[in-house]
């Protein structure tokens, strides 16, 4: 927990370390030594490795030392609670506050602590009392780390559910009212009997459903959890909206699901639903009257999406929409999610569409 600012609770925790040390009996230099090392504590929330590495450092230094020079820094006193002073501090903070760390990184400091502690010659009820502190420590750290992990999940979840109601009110007022100006636009385009005013109106019709195919694809995704913030892991978006879009634009689409759903990338989510979505508009655009099939497949560790038409009919009735991206757009798109993107023509004049994602 990098750059979380020290709280009050530390400072105590700074005190508690500072009085156990006189009581290990030592004086001169090892007094200094311990007292020196118990300041670090202060900062267990910024950095707390390397006050977990501090205390490493402590249990093992000082019993070395003691074998050199016994006269300048003698061992701690039978009679001492814990040993060292810091110990429990650096271990609890090495398991509640380094959570972005790997767990080895976590572990070791807390490993030398513990055989530091073990390397004191006749002190086995010394050693015993610390090493039970110290394990109580870790434990408690542990449980803060669990408790944080999932406060923060549930705060996410709740601002996850808060985003989605927002999106269907967004949806449901907004459509509405663009809803009633295309309407309103198409009337005028009707009974306008100047050219340039049916022009005008006709492109405020064209303009407002362009913006409502571009508000339901956005309210889909936040719905959905794909939108901007929503990189969770989740399953991929559901396409239905897009295949009864579609069939209400006159082409009916077939949708079949190949496998067992996984959980995806929120990127990979968002660039599978725009490649179907983009597919679709084609169709509608360059091959009315198609058959089209829109297929998910998931083998293991990938996720493909394939949209597959036959050849249009010409003269049948769609209600075009605005144009897609490019399908050089869409590849690049797809490629910075992490995939694949196939396209061309089909043996039977249609055409074909497949995005492979990864799903890790």
């Amino acid at each position: 927990m990098d750059g979380a600012r020290p709280q009050p609770v530390d400072a105590v925790a700074v005190l508690a370390a500072a009085g156990l040390t006189p009581v290990a009996g030592y004086s001169g230099t090892g007094l200094v030594l311990l007292l020196a090392g118990a300041l670090p504590v202060f900062w267990m929330r910024r950095a707390p490795l390397v006050v977990a590495w501090i205390g490493a450092g402590i249990a093992v230094a000082v019993p070395a030392l003691s074998l050199l020079a016994p006269s300048v820094v003698p061992l701690p006193s039978e009679d001492a609670l814990i040993w060292p002073p810091l110990g429990p501090f650096a271990a609890y903070a090495a398991m509640a506050y380094a959570r972005g760390s790997r767990p080895l990184c976590r572990r070791l400091p807390v490993l030398v602590l513990a055989l530091g502690v073990l390397s004191l010659p006749d002190r086995f009820g010394l050693v015993a009392r610390s090493e039970a502190v110290i394990a109580l420590a870790v434990l408690y750290g542990l449980y803060v780390s669990v408790r944080e992990r999932l406060r923060a999940e549930l705060a996410e979840r709740a601002q996850r559910i808060e985003r989605e109601r927002l999106a269907g009110q967004l949806h449901d007022v907004v459509t509405h009212r663009i809803g009633r100006i295309v309407l309103q636009a198409g009337a005028l385009a009707l009974a306008a009997g100047d050219e340039r005013a049916r022009a005008a109106a006709e492109d405020i019709r064209t303009t407002g459903r362009e913006t409502l195919e571009e508000l339901r694809h956005m309210t889909a995704l936040l719905r959905r959890g794909t939108g901007e913030g929503f990189d969770l892991g989740l399953p991929l978006p559901d396409l239905r909206p897009l295949v009864i879009d579609s069939a209400q634009a006159g082409v009916p689409v077939e949708l079949s699901v190949e496998g067992t759903p996984v959980p995806v990338p929120g990127p990979v989510g968002r660039s599978a639903y725009l490649v179907v979505e983009a597919a679709l508009a084609n169709v509608r655009e360059h091959a009315p009257g198609a058959d089209v099939r829109v297929r998910v497949r998931y083998p293991p560790g990938y996720v493909r999406i394939g949209v597959r038409n036959s050849a249009g009919r010409p003269g049948a009735w769609v209600s075009v929409a605005g144009p897609g991206p490019s399908l050089i757009d869409l590849r690049r798109r797809v490629e910075v999610a992490g995939g694949t993107l196939e396209s061309g023509p089909l043996e039977d004049g249609g055409f074909h569409v497949e995005a492979t994602f990864p799903a890790a």
